[in-house]
């Protein structure tokens, strides 16, 4: 599970810096909200 949340967040990241870098600022925001809960989702899987 924790493989598969990491990919997601390479995934995210990715996604994040393009949209950054077009300029793209609300969808840059909505990528952000996904990042902070996929990466909140990591830790608590992480933590177990």
């Amino acid at each position: 599970m924790g493989t598969k949340l990491f990919m997601e967040l390479r995934r995210i990241f990715a996604d994040l810096a393009s949209t950054l870098i077009l300029g793209k600022n609300k969808d840059a925001a909505d990528l952000a909200m996904r990042l902070s809960e996929k990466s909140r989702a990591l830790a608590e899987e992480l933590a177990k």
